[in-house]
């Protein structure tokens, strides 16, 4: 089943005898012609016609099933028009005998139940069960298409596609009010970090990093040899109920940063793809961010300038005595109690604060900083210690205790993300070793991430749970294989992107 824009929408309905609206973007020129955003012109309408059309174009097994499968899949076509993000993915293939989506459906089913590798994937795509679930009449031991096909589309799929889709389901979400409960003192907070997901002595590309490492050989010797990895820095909405990503920006190799920005001696650090990534965000979303969370390495004049000019705060670990927002703060407590006392019968945790606003003394930066010290004793555990720097005006108003929350969630990025993707997602396994493939998994799978999440969280409204957010997302996605086997016949993703 080929299934793209241009072959799968039908012109009318017969039965009915009404025209079919065209799918378009919320911003794009609406099709009547007038010259206005689809939006705000011939939106309503076209839903209200979609709507009688729905029963007839999906199965009733489909509308009608229970199976968290199926109930996903109706979820992300029905609020977050699934199908047509899949259907609008493009590749530079020439004349391609497999449409882009066929294998985008594949790669983002993969992500969705945990799939470890491209030679896993093309034995299931032998399989009936996953063969019906990408949309295909199965047949049993011919493989739909092989994992050579699949890496060519990792080669030249367009990220920019990609990314665009993450944005269109945190959009969307925004407009379904996901997160207007879901925030910290009234402020939308974004954790930026690095990550490194893998690395190799022996397996490299042209945009690999590398440095050297030492290493002990079976005779006791210490040799230097290279290591090659990539690093990526990630940005991660925090919630109280749920986190989605919002983007991923790659740490740029020498040869990459000539290629893009001319002459530069070295790779890039993660810092330099933290503004370029703080810029890719204002761009895209705007004022829906208010603040950025971040770890010691960001305690930089630069970086809180740069915060500024976006029209961002910040949350910024201090740890080096050294820094001097923090060297300030504590001469200025040096001998002082604590400013405040907070005791937390939920949490069973006694907190001392020692607060000191409106520092000034970076030469690099020409704002304001407040520099906040907390001391948290549990029983039975060792005391510890949280210092951080706020900058931006509305950060700055927030009370003690909420700005310790913001600073304590930025453990999410850790804890939901990079640790869930390791041991669960299979991410530190390459699928496939080119630059463009790497980017390609990595949004493909967060696309997957921010829908599973939004689909547990809201749909199924299940509790999170601190301990091990994970848990509950295992569990589910043990169902969904479960049920994978089930199906009664092949996903109608024909009448899911026209319908939804």
């Amino acid at each position: 089943m080929g299934l793209t824009r241009s072959d799968s929408r039908p012109e009318s309905n017969p039965a009915e005898g009404l025209a079919f609206p065209p799918a378009l973007g919320r911003n794009a020129r609406c099709h009547c012609g007038s010259d206005r955003k689809y939006k705000r012109c011939c939106s309503e309408q076209d839903a209200i016609l979609r709507r009688p059309l729905r029963p007839a174009a999906v199965p009733v097994w489909l509308l009608n099933s229970h199976g968290k499968l199926q109930q996903f899949e109706k979820y992300a076509c029905n609020c977050f028009d699934l199908a047509a993000l899949l259907a609008r993915q493009s590749d530079s293939r020439r004349a391609p005998q497999i449409p882009t989506f066929e294998v985008v459906n594949s790669l983002f089913h993969s992500a969705l139940l945990r799939i470890p590798s491209l030679n896993a994937l093309e034995g299931d795509l032998k399989e009936s069960d996953f063969q019906k679930l990408i949309g295909r009449q199965p047949t049993p031991e011919v493989k739909a298409f092989s994992a050579d096909v699949v890496a060519n589309v990792l080669d030249k799929l367009h990220l920019p596609g990609v990314r665009d889709a993450l944005h269109q389901v945190v959009a969307k979400a925004e407009r379904n009010k996901v997160f207007r409960e879901g925030s910290y003192g009234g402020l939308r907070c974004v954790a930026i970090d690095g990550w490194e997901p893998f690395a190799s002595y022996d397996r490299h590309c042209s945009e690999c990093l590398v440095r050297q490492v030492k290493v002990k050989r079976a005779g006791g010797e210490v040799e230097e040899v290279p290591q090659y990895y990539h690093h990526y820095v990630v940005a991660l909405l925090l919630g109280p109920v749920l986190d989605v990503v919002l983007a991923i920006e790659p740490v740029l190799n020498e040869e990459a940063r000539r290629d893009s920005v001319g002459e530069h001696a070295g790779h890039e650090g993660e810092l330099t793809a933290a503004h370029r990534l703080l810029e890719r965000l204002r761009q895209t979303y705007g004022s829906f961010i208010d603040a950025i969370v971040t770890d010691a390495l960001y305690a930089n004049g630069p970086w809180m300038t740069h915060l500024d000019d976006c029209g961002y705060g910040g949350f910024i670990i201090l740890k080096k005595e050294n820094n001097e927002p923090l060297q300030e703060a504590l001469a200025l407590w040096q001998g002082q109690r604590p400013c405040e006392i907070h005791d937390d019968p939920q949490s069973k945790e006694h907190i001392e604060f020692w607060d000191t606003d409106e520092i000034e003394t970076l030469d690099t930066y020409k704002g304001k900083v407040r520099v906040i010290r907390a001391l948290v004793i549990k029983p039975q555990q060792t005391p510890s210690t949280w210092c951080f720097a706020i900058v931006g005006h509305r950060a700055r108003q927030l009370s003690r205790r909420t700005a310790l929350k913001i600073v304590r969630a930025r453990w999410h990025i850790e804890n939901t993300a990079f640790h869930q993707w390791i041991r669960h997602w299979n991410l530190s396994h390459v699928f496939r070793h080119t630059a463009n493939a790497l980017m390609a998994v990595l949004l493909l799978w967060t696309l997957a991430f921010d829908l599973l999440q939004l689909f547990i969280y809201r749909r199924l409204k299940r509790p999170r749970r601190p301990k091990d957010p994970t848990d509950t997302i295992r569990h589910i996605v043990e169902i969904m294989l479960r049920e994978m086997a089930t199906l009664p016949a092949p996903m109608p993703w024909r009448a899911l992107l026209d319908s939804s």
